[in-house]
């Protein structure tokens, strides 16, 4: 099941663009969105028991950025204490059992909260979260019990038809598909009055579906870093 919800509020290293072996932040600056969808990194397939997160939360931000310039914007600007807030928040969800833009945990209630935390308190923020398979997954498809850790097939195919995985790059943009099907999320990514952005996943279990890993991706939006 795919869920997914928002919030707005008001008030010396060469790269020669490639990727090392893991994502350092330092790559945000090296990288256009075209150049990071071309490196092979980005469309390796996710290994869930070894998750490179800074490739991970790299893609959907790229993803957000091809967006934007599709639509005639400018791209947002990566902010490594936005990333820190957005991964907090989404391992908050897992750890603690939530879903929503409201934590369970008393400091971090509210998205404002989460950006003081980090040193941050911009006049306009925003907040996109979702939780999706982490698999390339066709939605109310049954699935058996894995025969193997992480290898899921579909139930009504006579043929065992595997559920594929997806690549850092194909999971990224579906995640962004999804928040731009939906006019809120939609919103956030396109505004114009938005500069930078930051990125978090945590992965989990998903008990109605033989444990097959999904994610809850957070994402957030600020006008300033101030």
């Amino acid at each position: 099941m795919k869920q997914l919800i928002l919030i707005f509020l008001m008030p010396f290293f060469i790269f020669q663009k490639a990727l090392g072996q893991n994502w350092k932040s330092q790559n945000y600056q090296n990288l256009t969105w075209e150049d990071f969808f071309n490196q092979p990194q980005a469309n390796q397939p996710i290994d869930y028991r070894d998750i490179d997160y800074g490739l991970l939360h790299a893609a959907i931000y790229y993803a957000t950025n091809e967006q934007r310039s599709q639509h005639g914007l400018g791209p947002l600007k990566y902010s490594f204490r936005i990333e820190q807030l957005s991964a907090s928040h989404a391992s908050d969800m897992v750890n603690y059992n939530f879903y929503g833009h409201f934590s369970t945990i008393r400091n971090k209630r509210l998205l404002r909260d989460r950006f003081q935390i980090v040193g941050l308190n911009p006049g306009q923020i925003a907040e996109n979260i979702s939780s999706t398979a982490g698999l390339d997954y066709e939605y109310g498809r049954p699935v058996g019990a894995p025969q193997s850790p992480g290898d899921f097939y579909y139930r009504s195919s006579s043929q065992g038809e595997p559920v594929q995985r997806h690549t850092y790059a194909s999971y990224a943009k579906e995640v962004v598909k999804l928040w731009m099907d939906s006019p809120g999320h939609r919103a956030n990514i396109l505004s114009p009055s938005f500069r930078y952005l930051g990125v978090g996943c945590a992965v989990y279990p998903e008990k109605k579906l033989f444990n097959m890993p999904y994610f809850i991706n957070v994402q957030c939006f600020s006008n300033s870093i101030n």
